[in-house]
């Protein structure tokens, strides 16, 4: 019996899919609003076009007197719906002299380039669903006190609005820009990262803490419009998880590398669990 010999095309598909999860933790590690937000791909099956995310309302407690039959209750269910449409797609080509005759290591080094930009994709996408803070009674927009800088004012008043709508302050986010981090730096009741007991988890871009909220620094938030919010402010899923391809391109005697993703982002509940502070609201 002769000898089974072994080699890229019995290989190829698990290199390829050893570098798709090395760009899916370039990813990860680069995106600093999908691990701030609530996260539905596990939701997502195979043909499906969109993730519905229920939610409803609540009951009201009654008394009960006796010999008196109760009322029973209804709860209406709404659904906030996840459209599976951003398709993000990078590619490029590499020749065969370049890749031969250059001491980079050219597709690792633009793949790590590229998981970066398209986290920065996904966050710019989350932010804008973000920015959709309800304008409706109670109105979730407020502009600055002083016009430009963000202050303590500013921040209690979101804070309060968002823990009317029964969240929990402690795990609300509060997103900024560079321009305003030494703003926030100087507030009295900031308690910066690197004061934090040791063994304290910290966020990617994570700087502090105010009134109990996550303060993060984020390059795609606005000057003037400041994001406080909480986890279920924003819905994420992701149908196709980041996908490495290759191919020969003779016309050229190069390699053709492409990275894509399917994922969609969407406001829940109206709006109602974000607040936007600023002046460009």
């Amino acid at each position: 019996m002769a000898d089974a010999l072994m080699g890229v095309t019995e290989t190829s598909a698990t290199a390829l899919d050893v570098i798709a999860n090395q760009v899916q933790t370039y990813l990860q590690q680069a995106s600093k609003m999908v691990p701030l937000i609530t996260d539905y791909s596990s939701l997502v099956v195979k043909g499906a076009k969109q993730v519905e995310i229920p939610r409803s309302g609540g009951f009201t407690v009654g008394n009960k007197t006796e010999n008196t039959a109760v009322d029973s209750q209804i709860i209406t269910y709404v659904t906030d719906v996840i459209p599976l449409t951003s398709h993000k797609v990078i590619q490029w080509l590499v020749e065969d002299i370049a890749n031969e005759q250059t001491i980079i290591a050219i597709v690792q080094d633009a793949l790590m380039k590229a998981g970066k930009d398209l986290a920065r994709v996904i966050d710019q996408n989350i932010i804008t669903q973000l920015e959709a803070a309800s304008a409706a009674a109670p109105d979730h927009r407020i502009a600055y006190a002083n016009a430009t800088t963000i202050q303590e004012t500013d921040i209690l008043a979101a804070r309060q609005a968002l823990i009317e709508q029964f969240l929990d302050p402690s795990e609300l986010v509060l997103a900024v820009a560079p321009s305003q981090e030494s703003n926030m730096l100087k507030l009295a009741n900031f308690i910066d990262a690197s004061k934090y007991g040791a063994g304290t988890p910290i966020a990617n871009g994570e700087i502090g803490k105010v009134f109990g909220a996550t303060v993060v620094v984020h390059n795609d938030v606005a000057d003037l419009k400041s994001l406080m919010f909480h986890k279920s402010a924003c819905g994420y899923a992701s149908q196709l998880a980041p996908r490495f391809q290759v191919e020969s391109d003779l016309p050229n005697l190069a390699q053709r590398y492409s990275l894509d993703t399917l994922y969609g982002t969407i406001t829940l509940d109206s709006g109602k669990r974000t607040y936007l502070i600023g002046t460009a609201v």
